[in-house]
């Protein structure tokens, strides 16, 4: 599974977390994680499929009361939550949770449940301070890793309000440029 992300500051945590608890069941292989010019990110995992959902609804009820999962799961849920709380503290529009639901897991093939994308930043008080105040922003975001912020999956619908993608352009560029 390849996955190839235009503006992500979140994702990395997740590497390390694949990569701290390597050989943990439910967490994918990483074959390859790279950051890309301008912010973006690679992955290449193991290959994933899409469980049928009793598996996964198996997986979460697992997830959400430990002691019916082995230690396994219990040793990921505890790394999760120390990322988590690191995160809360150190990292600026972190998620307020960590994000484990249905498209968060898939299958390996030889049959394991496997988390993938738990951590994230919280793109609407991100975009917000861009938008509002964008030297701010600027103060916590390194503007070279936001080359293709404008490329966000969640901003391509038609759900924004119009004229949405020019205000957080023009904001990006008035950071870039300091006027």
């Amino acid at each position: 599974m390849a996955r190839v992300s235009p503006f992500e500051p979140a994702y990395n945590y997740f590497v390390e977390l694949c990569e701290r608890c390597a050989g943990n069941r439910y967490i994918p292989r990483i074959e390859l994680a790279t950051p890309l010019d301008g912010g973006g990110h690679l992955a290449v995992l193991e290959y994933l499929t899409t469980p049928d959902s009793s598996v996964v609804r198996t997986f979460l009820r697992q997830w959400e009361h430990p002691a019916e999962a082995d230690a396994d799961l219990r040793d990921l849920r505890h790394e999760v939550e120390a990322v988590d709380a690191w995160g809360r503290q150190n990292v600026r529009w972190w998620g307020p949770r960590v994000d484990v639901g249905d498209r968060h897991v898939l299958l390996s093939a030889d049959g394991n449940p496997k988390l993938i994308d738990l951590f994230f930043v919280e793109g609407e008080d991100l975009l917000d301070e861009l938008i509002n105040d964008p030297h701010a922003f600027a103060r916590h975001m390194p503007l070279d890793q936001c080359r293709y912020i404008l490329d966000i999956p969640d901003l391509q619908d038609d759900g924004h309000a119009t004229g949405y993608l020019h205000r957080i352009g023009t904001a990006l560029k008035d950071a870039t440029t300091g006027s």
